[in-house]
């Protein structure tokens, strides 16, 4: 099987780690611009014992791809050029299944026309917002959330969360718990302005975002200015209350304010995620990631709302939110 990886960097490599742990022998080609990250990647394969299973390439251009059909691609550059790499990769080759990295793209325009693409090209596209593919949150939702009842999730951490390139998790994982849509998104009380992104080129927003879902369940998710405090993940349905301390992997069940259970979770990592994923989409065409059709309605709104907002405190109006 045949399998393009676009995106060497941190995440990339990350993909490719996994990927490596498949347990059919693939023909891997990765292709990043830049020879740094090729090397990252390059490094980070070789801490798979299962690496010499499967052939690799590392390339700087597209162009240099020798193979005209893939069972899979991967992308996982950052937002700003991800639409038209899959503009371009869609024109060369015969694409079966992809797996797009979040936030999908920077521009609401981008949106339509990746559906159109994807459309004529009879692609299945998932979109990498893993929460909801983790175990723990599997299990949260088995034991703990009714659909009789509204559930609310409420996020809230320090200055270092980002607003801007993390909520979609969230979103997303609500999304799954409470299996409604996301119909609307409330940016006023986000602080003024925006910051610089640890990302280079990119911003970030600080403050609250809320949301509301179909059957009203709501969302709330907060980055404090000026705090350095950890991510505590709210979750409440009914008579339970489930707090998440995200970083430690430490949890509480609460029912009727009563303390039942106390324990922690496994927090599972990209490198171990990527081949599940196609190993489910082999068998069954499907996988537990979101697909992009239900992604891309979350991101829209999502995407509308924070670039209002960006256009208020910038200079001059844009179309393009520069998140990633």
């Amino acid at each position: 099987m045949n399998l393009l990886l676009i995106g060497a960097g941190q995440l990339g490599s990350r993909h490719l780690q996994s990927v490596l742990k498949h347990t059919k022998s693939l023909n891997i080609i990765v292709v990043d611009n830049s020879e740094c990250s090729l090397n990252v990647s390059r490094e980070r394969a070789l801490e798979i014992e299962s690496y010499k299973n499967h052939k690799l390439t590392f390339l700087t251009k597209i162009s240099d791809v020798q193979e005209q059909t893939f069972d899979y691609l991967i992308i996982a550059t950052g937002a700003s050029v991800r639409y038209k790499i899959l503009e371009d990769v869609l024109t060369r080759f015969k694409i079966k299944h992809a797996i797009l990295e979040k936030v999908l793209f920077q521009d609401l325009n981008s949106y339509e026309n990746a559906a159109k693409l994807i459309h004529n090209h009879n692609l299945s596209v998932f979109v990498n917002c893993p929460l909801r593919v983790y175990p723990f949150f599997k299990k949260i939702k088995e034991c703990y959330i009714s659909t009789e009842h509204k559930t609310t999730l409420r996020y809230t951490g320090g200055e270092w969360v980002g607003l801007a390139c993390n909520s979609i998790h969230y979103l997303d994982l609500m999304n799954f718990l409470c299996s409604e849509e996301l119909t609307y998104i409330n940016t006023s009380n986000l602080d003024d302005g925006f910051i610089d992104s640890k990302r280079h080129g990119n911003i970030e927003f600080t403050g609250k975002i809320e949301g509301e879902y179909s059957r009203g369940s709501k969302i709330s998710i907060e980055s404090i200015k000026g705090s350095e405090e950890d991510s505590i993940i709210e979750i409440a349905n009914g008579s339970f209350t489930i707090i998440i301390d995200e970083l430690s992997g430490n949890y509480k069940v609460f029912k009727n304010d009563k303390l039942i259970k106390e324990s922690s979770y496994e927090i599972v990592y990209q490198s171990d995620l990527s081949h599940r994923m196609l190993e489910q989409i082999e068998i069954t065409g499907k996988c537990e990631l979101i697909d992009f059709e239900s992604s891309a309605a979350i991101h829209q709104k999502f995407i509308s709302k924070l670039l209002a907002h960006y256009n208020l405190f910038s200079t001059g109006t844009t179309k393009t939110l520069p998140i990633t």
